[in-house]
């Protein structure tokens, strides 16, 4: 009798032995599922801001060259100010110019005129 106490009570303390380590056992694999989760939550995170943060370069440097587009507009419609302005004074030179031929040319013939007076 002694005996078979002692046997049921090891086989009762081995088999409490192995639940525990089946509990064990079964803990780590949740905490280790846990710690995967939470890795792979971080990772989708990194990815997702260094997503943002090359969209948000993408936005800027499009910004930029739309920034860049416009100062060439303006400093092209600048360079046609100038130009016209700079036709513009030619022809009034221009215009003088052929004014004070006329002018003199007028006054040559009236002296031509009174010359033979």
């Amino acid at each position: 009798i002694d005996v078979a106490s002692r046997r049921i009570a090891e086989e009762k303390q081995l088999a409490e032995e192995q639940r525990l380590a089946e509990e064990a056992r079964m803990a780590k694999e949740e905490r280790l599922a846990e710690e995967a989760r939470i890795a792979e939550r971080q990772a989708e995170l990194k990815q997702r801001s260094l997503l943002e943060a090359r969209l948000a370069i993408d936005i800027k440097s499009r910004r930029i060259a739309e920034e860049q587009r416009l100062a060439e507009e303006a400093r092209t419609a600048e360079r046609q100010r100038e130009l016209k302005q700079r036709s513009l004074l030619e022809a009034k030179l221009a215009i003088d110019m052929k004014s004070r031929r006329i002018a003199g040319e007028q006054r040559l013939a009236k002296e031509a005129r009174t010359a033979e007076r």
